[in-house]
């Protein structure tokens, strides 16, 4: 008699959790419809659990239809068109379900996020959404600090490019924040803490006069995003123009950032002495 019981019980419980993933079919279609960016394709998805008399509400919009509600999402891909979806489990109630959601972008910024609230019919398709924004939302503490590293190397990184590829200190000067300071070995002919973009410039016009310098190996970044620091590690060759050796040497610099901007940086040099000397000599 126990053993009939368990499998009634057993029977029961399976029936229950297949009701409540038939319920969550539609609504996998639904995220899965925001996700189609083709119009066409997406409109005979839509068409697979949307009625003509379904609605679709949020801050933006309150629409009736297929049609419609297929236009809504291509009016949202004009304007984010590298739009992600992800979203969090759903709880389902009766014939309700409700979940929270966020949209990134292609660099995983934040567009926005929300909780959405549909209605379902229990035939397999939805009869009403509504969305709510939450203009509060925010990406993880992982998240950020990922798209701070991603920033913070591309700022060091076009830095890089207008030092030693263009020379292009009108670009460069919009990635310096106002009172950064340079640390150069103060070793060097050239050498000193520099503090502001106008002194930094000063500085690199006047290493010119002791060397015309080649990259030799282009650098490999490292970043410690919880910090707001990189540090790039590259190689030069350098040819003086007083003695007109030339001598490769191995170089680290250190970027602190701040708001998307340098404020910092310190180069560090394999062996200064030797290439203070080597700029210096005459022979």
């Amino acid at each position: 008699m126990r053993k009939i019981y368990l499998l009634c019980f057993l029977f029961i419980l399976n029936g229950l959790f297949a009701q409540k993933k038939d319920k969550l079919y539609p609504i996998a279609a639904y995220e899965k419809v925001w996700q189609e960016k083709n119009s066409d394709t997406r409109l005979k998805m839509i068409k697979s659990i949307w009625l003509e008399d379904s609605t679709f509400e949020d801050p933006s919009a309150s629409i009736k239809g297929t049609a419609a509600f297929n236009n809504v999402i291509n009016e949202f891909y004009k304007k984010f068109p590298d739009a992600i979806f992800s979203s969090g489990s759903k709880i389902v109630k009766d014939n309700y379900v409700t979940w929270e959601w966020k949209i990134v972008d292609a660099k995983n910024k934040l567009i926005m996020g929300g909780r959405e609230f549909a209605r379902l019919n229990g035939k397999g398709q939805v009869s009403k959404i509504i969305s709510f924004w939450d203009k509060d939302a925010v990406l993880s503490e992982e998240d950020l600090l990922k798209n701070l590293e991603a920033d913070n190397l591309k700022v060091v990184a076009k830095y890089y490019e207008c030092l030693f590829k263009t020379r292009d200190f009108d670009t460069m000067g919009a990635l310096i924040a106002d009172g950064a300071v340079y640390n150069q070995a103060s070793g060097l002919p050239y050498g000193g803490t520099f503090i502001g973009f106008e002194e930094w410039k000063k500085m690199f016009t006047k290493s010119t006069e002791f060397f015309d310098l080649q990259i030799e190996k282009e650098p490999t970044y490292f970043s410690d995003a919880s910090k707001n620091e990189v540090v790039i590690y590259f190689t030069i060759n350098c040819k003086s123009k007083k003695s007109g050796k030339s001598m490769s040497m191995p170089i680290s610099e250190h970027f602190d950032l701040k708001n998307g901007k340098i404020t910092a940086v310190r180069p560090f040099y394999y062996d200064t002495k030797q290439f203070a000397e080597f700029l210096k000599s005459k022979r």
